[in-house]
């Protein structure tokens, strides 16, 4: 009898993929005359990417020794985010995935996304 094996997202695109994914966001997104202000303001940009890479990693199925812990919403509460602004973070998400993946692996993480546009938007936007 033959088992099958789930691969996990995380092992499909590699932590390499994952940094690669998440750096090319965040030149989009600091470079966004909507809401690069937001990025601006962190004060250690590559502590920063190390934790959203961790945040993703695990997210797509990843196993860290020592996992963090993660306060999405209340870490984006203090933003006071609007819709528009969640909006053009999906879009550019969904731009960078789609570029640097293959399609069902970009398209898979973009549900994930999706799924925490949605938790934003119900928790956090302000308009």
């Amino acid at each position: 009898m033959t088992h099958r094996r789930l691969v996990p997202l995380s092992e499909r695109i590699g932590r390499h993929g994952i940094e690669a994914v998440v750096r090319g966001l965040y030149d989009r997104l600091d470079a966004d005359p909507l809401i690069g202000h937001h990025f601006a303001r962190i004060e250690d940009h590559e502590a920063h990417l190390r934790r959203v890479c961790d945040f993703w990693f695990l997210s797509l199925g990843g196993r860290l020794e020592r996992p963090p812990q993660f306060d999405m919403v209340g870490s984006h509460r203090p933003l006071r985010l609007t819709q528009a602004e969640v909006e053009t973070w999906l879009g550019h998400f969904r731009a960078v995935t789609s570029a640097r993946l293959e399609a069902n692996a970009a398209s898979e993480w973009q549900r994930l996304a999706d799924g925490i546009a949605a938790r934003l938007r119900e928790e956090v936007v302000t308009d």
